[in-house]
């Protein structure tokens, strides 16, 4: 990824996340600096994502395990370094399993 590209992707990115988890019925505590946001749900769950300008990686830790994304041109999306997965859909998944909340991009 050449020049800032990652910089724009990663915040374009970082505030999906916090508007979609914002907009969860759930009372999410978000905390964000220096690159990492965490949310802290009702149930104690905490999910953190990372920027990685190192690697242009986003990191996204939950009780799941950590995962790895990096950005996909092609598929305009972060995908998992290991499995390829969409690093949107996955995170629905997660927040289904650990917080019994469904997530809708489509307002984002």
């Amino acid at each position: 990824m050449a020049g800032n590209g990652y910089y724009e992707l990663i915040e374009d990115t970082f505030e999906k996340v916090e508007m979609a988890l914002e907009s969860l019925p759930d009372d999410v505590d978000i905390r964000s600096a220096e690159g990492v946001i965490n949310a802290t749900f009702g149930n104690g769950v905490v999910f953190v994502f990372s920027r990685q300008p190192p690697t242009e990686q986003l990191w996204l830790a939950t009780p799941g395990g950590g995962f790895h994304y990096a950005w996909h041109d092609q598929r305009s999306d972060w995908l998992d370094t290991k499995s390829g997965d969409s690093f949107y859909s996955f995170l629905e998944q997660e927040l289904v399993t650990h917080t019994g909340m469904v997530l809708d991009w489509s307002d984002q």
